[in-house]
This record gives structure tokens, sequence and C-alpha cells, in this order.
């Protein structure tokens, strides 16, 4: 490459020139050194095609020290491409068709004209110059940095990521500006392979054509058109991969409104996005139900634990892969999928392993034919969510359900109940609580007659207390709190089995609740259902 030779060869020169300078010009010989070095890290960077070398963030932002250690390099390339774009003889912004714009490194003096254009999105596929991270935050503008070095591609995996984001903002109506260090080569290419992607019949010489007709400048060099030829002729490369997001807007008090903007900019490289929400007539279920019709593979639902119920009732037992994204009150289960620290930052950790892939097989369960995620529970569990109300969870959170909890021990007397496990022997017990878990973070205590609920072991988790009144119970939650803390059964206080199926009838009605809907029955049937359903999840055993 032409150009890495031009810096090996300035590098070379000023080390050269250091043995006719003086030793006692200690400062000159250690400018001069600084140069010749950061010349020969950017020759290696270029041969090593490592972009990533200028640690340019994700807001476009260069740190503060690589702009030290390579400040003449940057420089030289500063005043270089500042020179070049005054004497170019095409203008710095140019309209390609109607959603995409190529142009030329951008300043804060362009943002006028791209807001005249009705811009609205930048792809920034330069690794060497500072993005407009401030002026494009500050002027609404989406931005998205792939960084490539000058003269060089972008590699397969980043180039699909570009393309991607590029048809979300059009689908989104919006205008995108994509633009390198003059607008001739990496950013051509970004438009060349955008424009191939939107047209399977179109050649790559089509594709040249319509750019450099309006954009006289722009060429790809050798290497640039070989690259780029290679994925035009990878079948697979241009089959962008979609995902239906499912999206309660009133779960969590509202938190969807709030942090819908984030998760489109974050799986905007990832998918084409197409987002659903539910409404009272249009439930989450019937919008996955929907979307598998119309072959989604992947479907992520955000919101609580019963809209996360909902979409898994229509995914499980299907090809089709789902992710949640937690935005309930519990968020229960992104506890037991994405970990604990998805209590403290349960978006990111779930949008996190949504980009990273890592997908495992988890177990379901049916409670008379209603799927089952978590888990059934009847007597203080139930209470407990019937007692809840919304809007007192959108103004205390997690503190109302421990406030429905202990009025709920106080309410709950004890119930009979006869149930049978695998089809042995019916029991009859009296409880306040009988928990039927699939899976259960700690902090549901009433599942821990065992420990942690296995969401993979292809069992169900029943617990209950034998007892009648509400100070036995007392005495008892302390081994259900060490039990999941410890994740073993420590003492026999709580009376604890496991079994595939399970048969619960009363004489009288009662009121069960499911992964956090309530509902009246006086007979249950519960039901594992072994690897069931393909989560987005750091779970072990991947699938």
């Amino acid at each position: 490459m032409k150009i890495v030779k031009y810096y090996i060869g300035i590098a070379v020169v000023i080390f050269s020139t250091l043995i006719f300078i003086r030793p006692t010009l200690l400062l000159l010989n250690l400018v001069l050194i600084w140069i010749a070095a950061s010349l020969f890290t950017v020759s290696y960077a270029y041969v090593a095609n490592k972009p990533s070398i200028f640690r340019k963030k994700g807001n476009g932002a260069i740190p503060a020290y690589i702009r030290w250690l390579f400040w003449p390099f940057l420089v030289g390339a500063s005043i270089y491409n500042f020179f070049a774009r005054r004497l170019d003889k095409v203008p710095p912004v140019q309209q390609i068709n109607e959603h995409v714009f190529l142009a030329c490194r951008l300043f804060p003096s362009d943002i006028q004209e791209l807001r005249d254009k009705g811009v609205t999105g930048i792809l920034d596929v330069t690794a060497e110059f500072d993005g407009l991270d401030w002026s494009s935050e500050d002027n609404e503008l989406r931005y998205l940095n792939i960084p490539v070095l000058d003269h060089t591609s972008p590699n397969s995996k980043d180039l699909k990521r570009a393309i991607t984001w590029l048809h979300n903002q059009i689908l989104d109506n919006g205008k995108v500006v994509i633009h390198c260090a003059l607008g001739r080569g990496r950013s051509v290419l970004v438009t060349a392979a955008y424009l191939l992607s939107q047209d399977e019949t179109l050649t790559l010489p089509d594709a040249m054509k319509s750019i450099s007709t309006i954009r006289e400048t722009a060429r790809l060099n050798t290497a640039q058109y070989r690259a780029l030829t290679a994925m035009r002729n990878d079948k697979d490369f241009f089959h962008l991969p979609s995902s239906l997001i499912i999206a309660n807007p009133v779960s969590g008090g509202g938190k969807w409104p709030a942090e819908k903007q984030y998760i489109k900019a974050r799986l905007a490289t990832e998918y084409l996005l197409n987002i659903k929400e539910t409404t009272p007539d249009v439930s989450a279920q019937q919008l996955a139900e929907e979307g598998l019709s119309q072959g989604y593979q992947t479907i992520i639902a955000c919101g609580g634990d019963g809209t996360l119920a909902e979409v898994a009732h229509a995914v499980a037992d299907t090809r089709c892969t789902l992710g949640i994204i937690p935005l309930g009150t519990a968020n229960a289960l992104s506890m037991v999928l994405l970990g604990t620290s998805s209590k403290l930052t349960p978006v990111d950790s779930a949008l996190d392993v949504i980009i990273n892939g890592q997908t495992c097989k988890i177990d379901t369960a049916t409670c008379n034919g209603t799927r089952v995620l978590l888990l059934c529970a009847l007597g203080i569990e139930a209470n407990m969510i019937k007692k809840s109300d919304r809007e007192e969870k959108n103004e205390k959170g997690q503190w109302a359900y421990i406030q429905y909890f202990f009025e709920s021990l106080i309410d709950s007397p004890a119930a009979s109940f006869h149930i049978v496990l695998d089809d042995n022997e019916k029991v009859d017990i009296q409880t306040q609580s009988l928990v039927i878990a699939n899976a259960a973070p700690f902090t549901t205590l009433l599942a821990q007659g065992g420990g942690n609920p296995d969401i993979q072991d292809g069992l169900l988790d029943v617990n209950w207390i034998e007892g009648k009144d509400s100070t036995h119970f007392l005495t008892t939650l302390a081994t259900f709190t060490a039990n999941g803390v410890f994740n073993e059964k420590l003492d026999n206080a709580v009376q604890f089995k496991q079994c595939k199926t399970i048969h619960v009838q009363s004489d009288r009605e009662f009121d069960y609740v499911v992964d956090g809907e309530v509902s009246t029955a006086q007979s249950l049937r519960i039901e594992s259902h072994p690897a069931s359903l393909t989560v987005f999840s750091n779970l072990p055993n991947a699938a």
C-alpha cells in the first residue's frame, strides 16, 4: 500500500537525520523521535488493519491521550484534509438518492447545511478524526461510527452493521450522510454496498456509476474494489437479519417511551427493526403470533414478566429466538436469564446479551394451557399480586411488593388443597402458600424450598409450608431466605418436592397467579416442557 510506504519513508528519513543532530539538542531529538514513532505506529496499524489503534469511541470521540500520542500524524492528516477540501472540485455534501448523501469530513459549520437538507443521521467511516459527537447530540442527529483506515475497507461484519443501520434509519423515513475524510473512497464503498443491498440485480459497476455521476471524485482503489466484489459475491452477505420488537408501553410505569430510542439505537446495527406496541385490544401474544406468521426468527419482548410470558407463549416450541428487555417492576425473569447484575442495569444487560448473540434452551411450563416462564402460585403470592395497584407500583417500585407481601401474609388464611405429583398418590395439604416454580430468582422467597429453581433441569419445584397460622409462617421465612441465598435446601422446615407434572384441586374456587397474572380455578394441571424455548441468555449450555 503506497500510503504505508509514504509514512515509513518519512519515519526513516527522520530517524536518519538524528545521526547528524548533536545529542545536546535533546528537545529536538525527542520531537523527531515522537514524529517518527507516530508514523511507524500508524504504518503498523495499516499493515495489521487495526483501525482500533485510534480508540475512537461510539460517540465519535478520540481519547485525549491518543490525540497526544499521535499528534504529529493527526496534525499532518488534518492539514492535508483541510487544503484538499478547500481545493476539491465537488461540494462537501452531495445527495446520491432520496435518503443518502455522500460527504467529506464534517465540521460544526456544516451542521446548518445538514439541517437544511433534512439529514437525520451521520455514518462516519473514519478512524483518525473526531466525529461530530457533540454537534450531532445537540442537533438530535443519530450517529454511528464504523472506524476504517484511509484507503482500506471495513471488514464484512462492520460493513454489514453499517448497512443494517442505514436501512433502519431509512425505514424511519430518515436521511443519512455517509462521510470519510474526503468523500472519495471509504464512504463511497459503504454507499455502493448500501445500493447493492437494495437491489440484488444491480452490478458493482452500475452502483459505482450511479455514485460517480453525481460525485465526480468518487472512486475505489484496487483493494477496495476487490473487497466489495468479494462481499457482493457472497450470497449471504446482503441477507440482513430482522427482528420484531414487541413493547408494552405501560409496563413499569411507562418505561418503554423513555427507553425506546436508546434500545433502537443499540439494536439498529444488528437487526432490521419492526416495532409493535401492545394496546388494551391487542396483546403481546397476538403480536408475537403475527410476527411468527410473517417469518420472524427473532422476537424481542420489552415489558414486565407478564408481557414476556405472553410472547413466550407464542414463541415456545418454535425455531424463533426470544430476546427479553425487562421494563417491569420486579423483572424476575431477567435475573434468572441475565444474572443479578441485571437488577442494577436491566436494559443494558439485556441488550449486551442480545447483541452478543449467545442463546440457550430453557424449560417452560403450562398451567391449564397458559404458558409459564417463572411460577404458578396459590395463597400469599396470589393475594399479593391481586392487591397490587399499578399506580402504587409505579410510585413505590418494588417496595410496593414488599408492602403487599406482608399485608397478604396477614390476610391469607391457610387453605386445603389436594395435590398429585407425577400421577402418584393424592396428598392433602393445608397451607398459606403453594408455589410451583419453573424458575425464580433468589428474591422470590416462597419458591426457594430447595434453593434456586433450575430453569434447565426439566422439573418443577413444588414448595409449601405445613401450618395454619402466620406466626408459624414467619418463622419459616428465614429458611426460605437461607435456601435461596445458599442455593440449597438447608433443613426440613419447608416442604419441597420436584416433579414433571402436578395436579392441584380444592373443594372451592381459589385465586392463583401465573407470572404476575391472576386467575381463578378449582383445579390446575401444571406440566413442565423441557428445553422448549430458545432465548438470548448468558446461562451455560448454549444452544
